[in-house]
């Protein structure tokens, strides 16, 4: 980083650089959200942004993990010990609405940019990322699996199924817009049904 700053001045550009991003990205959406618009918020040269972020899909891939560890720690309050088939189901479906309410992620489905994300980031960040939801859940996964309500499955397989049912969330036009959250309910009971006894 640049001799210009100290460590003090490099975090408050920083965390402005992820609330005046998590901004600009929910108004404008990620594609029309420019590297000078986010500097200009921000009070800052454009060079100094790369001294942060190597582009505008890092920043907002690193604004989206942050929203997407809210929304875990949200989820985890409305986990049930033991878990049944019918309060995963229940967890699926709430997880849905959790994600439909917040903004930042909103934008993110309405202009299918899902896709240009993952097509701009480093292959590593977003194994990385991957990796991390598994780790995550591993836990949770082991103690129902202890508890004799999960059959045995690997942690990665069922943090898979859950990654796939979030991102039918992204396809709410193609399943049909009236059909779509039927469709859900209907995806979530399967897949609590093949997951628990």
């Amino acid at each position: 980083m640049s001799k210009g700053f100290t460590n003090e001045e490099k975090e408050i550009i920083h965390e402005k650089l992820l609330s005046k991003g998590k901004e600009l990205f929910e108004r404008f959406g990620l594609q029309k959200t420019s590297i000078s618009q986010l500097t200009k918020a921000v009070g800052i040269a454009q060079g100094t942004f790369y001294l942060f972020h190597s582009s505008k899909e890092e920043l907002y891939f690193t604004i989206l993990e942050q929203e997407e560890e809210n929304l875990k720690a949200t989820i985890l309050e409305h986990i049930k010990s033991p878990m049944t088939a019918g309060a995963f189901k229940q967890l699926l479906l709430y997880s849905i609405k959790t994600i439909e309410e917040n903004p930042f992620i909103q934008q993110l489905f309405q202009q299918n940019e899902m896709e240009r994300l993952v097509r701009k980031l480093p292959p590593d960040r977003m194994e990385k990322h991957i990796n991390k939801d598994a780790e995550d859940l591993t836990p949770l996964v082991e103690l129902w699996q202890s508890e004799g309500t999960m059959r045995s499955m690997r942690p990665e397989v069922v943090s898979g199924a859950f990654r796939s049912f979030i991102f039918m969330a992204l396809h709410q036009k193609e399943i049909g817009e009236d059909v779509y959250w039927e469709t859900m309910e209907l995806m979530a009971e399967s897949l609590a049904e093949r997951l628990f006894k």
